[in-house]
Formats: C-alpha cells, structure tokens, sequence
C-alpha cells in the first residue's frame, strides 16, 4: 500500500482543468504523517498474514535470571557490558511490553463479583466500585435517609478520591465497604472505616436515580386503546426492547423524552424496567398514513387519556 501510494504520487501532473485539486491531491499523498500510516498498514497486514508467535513468554524471567547469574562470578568487558544493558530501566520497559503481548494480558485485573448478592436486590442495579487511596481521606460524607434508614452519599468533595474517579455520586447508597455490612452502623462509625482504609478500597453501591432524571420522570398513565406486540411492529428500533401490551392496559410512561418511542411500564407488573412502546403521536401519525393508503379501517382515536 505504501509503495502504490508513492507510485500514485509520482504520476500526478497538473492539468489546466483539475489543476488546483491534483496539487492538493499531491500534498496529501506526499505527507510524512500518511506514509507512516501507510507503513504501520502494511505491518499489521504482514502481522495478520503471518502470525508469528513468541519463542518466549517470559522474556523478563530469563534476563533477571541471565542478569543474576552474571553478578556471581567474574566478569570480562563483554559481560560487564551484557549486565549494564540488562540493567537499564529502557530494556526492561521493553522486555515488560514485549511479556505483555506474549501473554495477551490486555485486560485490567478486576475485583471478583461477590456470589452471595442479597435477594432483594434482584431487580435492583448493585455496583462494585473499587477505589485506591493513600492517607487521603475518600472525599465524600454520608448521611442516614430518616424514611429508608439507608446509608446515603450526602456530597462529594471536588477533587477528592471519590470525584475523580466519577463511579460515586451523590444519592448513591452505600450497602458495603471491603466486603462489610454497614446498612446497621451509624454514620460517624462508616465515617472512620472510610477515613482509616488505605490502599484499595471497595465500596457495594446501589447508584442513585440522578435528580435531573427524576424531574423528566413523567407521570402519565395511559390506558391502551389497542393490542400491541413489538415483534410484529416493524418500525421499533429494538423488539426485544419493546413492551407488548393488550387493550385495556394501563400504561405507566417514565419517559417522553425521544418523540417517537416513549419508554413505560405496565402498571402491577412485577418487571420494573421500562421498555419501548410508540408515541401517541407517532402511532397517530402511521394510523393516518395507513388509513390513506387504505390498509387499515377508521378506528376510534388513538389517543390515550392520562389519568
């Protein structure tokens, strides 16, 4: 690709008609930056293709060990030599990288998912967030909901431990902290685990509904007026999103945000999320459509009342 791209370059001539973009046709081609790009192509091709795997997958092991062995006994210029590049952070940055891609270890180590989750936490999203900090303190208080009697994060200091890893928030409340029950502790008690850990810190968190997201809560209800089943409708942006309802139904819509599909719930449905169903106004809109086309008879209004 990179020498066609060269090759490209070198049979533009200008023209008096396409003058001006043949030139700028030639000063992209000729930048060093898209020729880099072109040859880091072309090596990851090569890559693909050939698939070479490594004679070693230890490769820092082996210096250390080389590096050990050298140091026990006497050395001549070559070997001083050897043991000085073995200890150079440079080499050993490199050997780390290369082990790193030799063992595929891609992916951040992250704390297990606890077996034992509470069940009454089923239909409820439970968050594991894992934090380190040294003798900073956390960055966050917390207070006891008078109503649910549930440990709450009250606030979260600016530039603390907690803010700037943007897992915690305020409302969140804390269930757990390393694995300990704290729903039965007082505040000044969570307060001092908090402040006295060190190092890596994990917190069970149930995330708080954000204030923003609970004033666009709507609460309208609507009765259904017609059946309905997302696997039949073809204009659903995902079936397996939608809410299949029957004439009669009462119909809790949490969100009117998107102007076409609404989310909602079926009201004494023990699911507690949300799911697509069409807008009124959309459901109108494609009702009209149908009965110009006449694919469908005059039906009642569509319209829901809200209760």
């Amino acid at each position: 690709l990179h020498e066609t791209l060269a090759l490209l370059t070198s049979q533009l001539h200008p023209d008096a008609n396409h003058k001006e973009d043949l030139v700028f046709l030639k000063d992209v081609f000729s930048e060093k930056s898209l020729g880099y790009l072109m040859k880091i192509h072309d090596k990851l091709r090569q890559y693909e293709k050939h698939s070479p795997t490594p004679v070693l997958h230890s490769a820092s092991c082996l210096a250390e060990d080389l590096a050990e062995e050298l140091q026990n006994g006497a050395l001549e210029s070559d070997e001083r030599e050897l043991l000085l590049l073995l200890s150079t952070p440079h080499l050993k940055a490199v050997l780390s990288a290369h082990d790193t891609v030799a063992q595929k270890n891609f992916d951040p180590v992250l704390p297990p998912l606890p077996e034992d989750l509470d069940d009454d936490l089923e239909e409820e999203s439970v968050k594991i967030v894992r934090l380190v900090k040294n003798k900073e303190p956390l960055g966050a208080t917390i207070r006891r909901d008078e109503a649910t009697g549930a440990v709450i994060v009250a606030r979260i200091m600016r530039g603390g431990a907690a803010d700037r890893s943007g897992l915690v928030h305020v409302g969140d409340e804390l269930r757990e902290v390393n694995g300990n029950l704290i729903t039965h502790k007082r505040p000044d008690e969570i307060s001092q685990i908090l402040s006295q850990s060190q190092g890596s810190i994990t917190l069970k968190i149930i995330p708080a509904v954000a204030e923003e997201d609970r004033l666009k809560e709507s609460r309208v209800y609507l009765r259904a007026l017609f059946d309905y089943t997302p696997y039949e409708d073809k204009a659903t942006p995902c079936q397996e999103a939608g809410l299949p309802f029957k004439r009669g139904d009462i119909l809790q819509v949490v969100s009117q945000e998107d102007a076409t599909w609404w989310q909602a719930k079926r009201v004494g449905d023990c699911n507690l999320r949300a799911a697509l169903i069409p807008s009124t106004q959309f459901q109108e809109r494609r009702l009209r459509y149908r009965m110009k086309m006449g694919s469908f008879p005059a039906p009642l209004s569509p319209k829901a009342p809200t209760c």
